[in-house]
């Protein structure tokens, strides 16, 4: 009978380990699967920031390639000015004698 006890006790404390170690597997399951859920979530956030960024980005060029163009159309205008200007200038003094002429009839 002794003997059988302690079988009894071996297999009880061999059922004891193997339901202690079957709580530390669904433990480090459960851990496992809520370290996979955070790196999914995180994938998720650096996605949504990356598509903020080449969105951001995309809106740089856009704005560096409008000031160009608002640029380019400044120095045009700029031009043309100083062209009629010039042209003013070269015309202004005949245009007074003109009118001065004009005026004495």
């Amino acid at each position: 009978c002794k003997e059988a006890e302690h079988m009894q006790a071996a297999l009880d404390a061999a059922t004891e380990a193997g339901t202690a170690a079957q709580k530390s597997v669904d433990r480090q399951r459960a851990t496992v699967k809520e370290a996979e859920e955070a790196l999914a979530a995180q994938r998720q956030v650096l996605s949504e920031v990356e598509a903020e960024a080449t969105r951001a980005a995309q809106r740089g060029r856009d704005a560096a390639e409008q000031t160009r163009v608002a640029r380019r159309e400044a120095q045009v205008a700029y031009d043309e000015e100083q062209k009629a200007r010039e042209e003013l200038e070269r015309v202004g003094p005949r245009a007074a004698e003109l009118s001065r002429k004009l005026a004495l009839r």
